[in-house]
């Protein structure tokens, strides 16, 4: 029996401007005009023969027949993607696509690399690089590395990479007026974040220091950017060894301290569980936590 639905394109404007109650929001995400999808809301309300919207000046408003509608739109386009994604990213495809936080890529996944296509000769990878937690249900990724506490929603998340935190210094800093070989002359030196204030607060808790605001300071979101900022002597940044060990030990950079902080953040390998029945997503991601188990030389 043939189904009577609305135009797909009307039901697709109305799940995005009643989930983002906004048709400017919506006409952004859907690279249209305002004015279509404001089309598209009269079309499919005139097919329903009911109002979806209170259009104030202020702000969009679903009515009641438009809040009964949209958790069932939002479910239908849901199921509809994955079912589509998964006849894209069926087992035999061998490209698969990888967002990777920068300074992981560079510094730990970059050098192993080789030892994954020695292994899959098969799977081709497309690697992307970014900070932000990636929402797969808005982006071409197949499977990600972020930084996190892993609890991301509609994820799995396995962690695959631990970090410690120390203070890291050019040398300069041990041998000037304020020498940071005595601890009490950090508070005399800008302190360098990664991303937000919290770890060096955590660290100053740690090494029981007073007296320095953690809440200043230069934000570098880029790990890469951050290191090579202490290494131009523009502050003191907080290194791991994952990614500060080569330039302690050319001499380019410094540890000052003999205090580590481990927190509860990590890396780690990320995906909706759907994208796992694509072999080649699921042999990435095996191969990364092996690598957890029994790290590989670079």
């Amino acid at each position: 029996m043939a189904r009577r639905l609305p135009p797909l394109n009307s039901l697709k404007n109305f799940e995005a401007a009643g989930r983002l109650l906004s048709f400017t929001r919506a006409a952004h995400e859907l690279n249209v005009t305002q004015a279509a999808v404001s089309h598209q809301i009269k079309l499919i309300e005139g097919y329903l023969d009911v109002t979806l919207f209170v259009r104030t000046p202020r702000k969009l408003v679903l009515t009641e027949q438009g809040r009964a509608l949209l958790p069932d739109i939002i479910e239908a386009f849901d199921k509809l993607s994955i079912a589509i994604g998964a006849v894209r990213q069926e087992p035999s495809s061998k490209m698969i696509s990888v967002r990777l936080a920068p300074s992981f890529a560079a510094k730990w996944l970059s050098p192993r690399l080789k030892y994954f296509w020695l292994q899959h000769p098969e799977i081709d990878l497309c690697l992307y690089h970014a900070n932000p937690a990636v929402e797969f249900d808005r982006e071409e990724i197949d499977i990600a590395v972020t930084y996190g506490k892993g609890d991301w929603p509609g994820v799995v998340a396995d962690p695959i990479l631990s970090l410690d935190f120390y203070p890291v210094c050019t040398p300069a800093f041990m041998t000037n007026d304020r020498p940071l070989s005595n601890i009490d002359n950090l508070r005399y030196y800008s302190l360098l974040h990664d991303a937000n204030y919290e770890c060096w607060s955590d660290w100053l808790k740690l090494a029981k220091i007073e007296g320095i605001n953690a809440n200043k300071g230069t934000i570098i979101d880029d790990t890469n950017v951050l290191i090579q900022a202490a290494v131009d002597g523009q502050g003191v940044a907080l290194g791991s060894t994952t990614f500060v060990q080569d330039l302690l030990d050319s001499g380019k950079l410094v540890k000052p301290f003999d205090i580590t902080l481990v927190n509860e953040f990590a890396y780690y390998v990320v995906c909706p569980e759907a994208h796992l029945k694509n072999s080649s997503v699921q042999a990435f991601k095996n191969w990364l936590l092996a690598l957890t188990e029994k790290p590989l030389p670079v």
